[in-house]
């Protein structure tokens, strides 16, 4: 019998400096992703997770940052721009140590 996943779920959100979003799953993992990548990532229609253009400031900058419910998370940006991300699409932006495939080379040590 295969063992069931539970769903992911974000424990805590928050920004982290002017820079990235942080977050906290409920299964213990911490991601910290760059507002940049965040932005040339977005899933919306029109930019299909692929901007290469030079992104403004405004474009790399939030004005809102908030939950939706268990299921997304939606981003506000200074210049506009409004992007919802699926907690799946979230997590698999995560660039840490473990993500990546180096659990044995993290940033900090321990």
């Amino acid at each position: 019998m295969e063992q069931q996943r539970k769903p992911l779920r974000i424990s805590d959100l928050n920004e982290v400096g002017r820079y990235a979003v942080g977050m906290h799953w409920s299964d213990g993992h911490e991601s910290i992703l760059p507002l940049d990548s965040l932005r040339r990532h977005c899933p919306c229609l029109a930019c299909r997770g692929e901007v290469t253009a030079e992104l403004s400031e405004d474009s790399r900058r939030l004005h809102q940052l908030m939950r939706l419910g268990d299921a997304a998370v939606f981003m506000a940006w200074r210049d506009g721009h409004e992007t919802i991300y699926t907690l799946t699409q979230l997590r698999a932006l995560c660039r840490c140590a473990y993500c990546a495939g180096e659990p044995e080379k993290p940033i900090t040590g321990a």
